[in-house]
């Protein structure tokens, strides 16, 4: 590994959505830093700074974004997201998954084994796209 080059962080992830608002505000309440809605993109942001940009799938993307195909994909399909809550315990993700069904979230019920040692459930945001919560590493995710 070469030292001397600066540390590289993931900054972006591009999701196309049928409803730019709707998506917004489901990701806010999973907890998702709520950043801003524009008239063509929503933004809400992960623990570190890394950025979901959601723009509308009967949208064209803007022109830099569509003739790229490098770091940016071409063709949208579903989405699959993996979330960390800030718990490194069954318990804490029981909690956690409790409070998105009293949200009126549907989720699956805790699996049964795990996934390299994560705990994890998993349910589908409005557009169909997959998601898997499982718990932290350390048990503390750094802001």
């Amino acid at each position: 590994m070469d030292n001397n080059l600066p540390a590289t962080a993931f900054g972006h992830f591009i999701m196309k959505v049928n409803d730019i608002e709707i998506s917004y505000q489901f990701y806010a309440n999973l907890g998702l830093r709520p950043i801003e809605i524009l008239p063509d993109l929503a933004i809400v942001e992960l623990r570190g700074g890394t950025h979901i940009l959601f723009f509308n799938k009967s949208d064209e993307l803007p022109f830099s974004l569509t003739s790229s195909h490098l770091g940016q994909r071409g063709a949208f399909f579903n989405e699959r997201l993996d979330l960390m809550i800030d718990g490194k315990s069954r318990s804490d993700l029981e909690l956690y998954r409790t409070t998105l069904m009293e949200k009126g979230l549907s989720v699956d019920a805790i699996a049964q084994d795990q996934f390299f040692g994560h705990d994890y459930f998993q349910f589908v945001d409005p557009d169909g796209n997959g998601i898997t919560v499982y718990t932290s590493h350390t048990g503390k995710l750094s802001v």
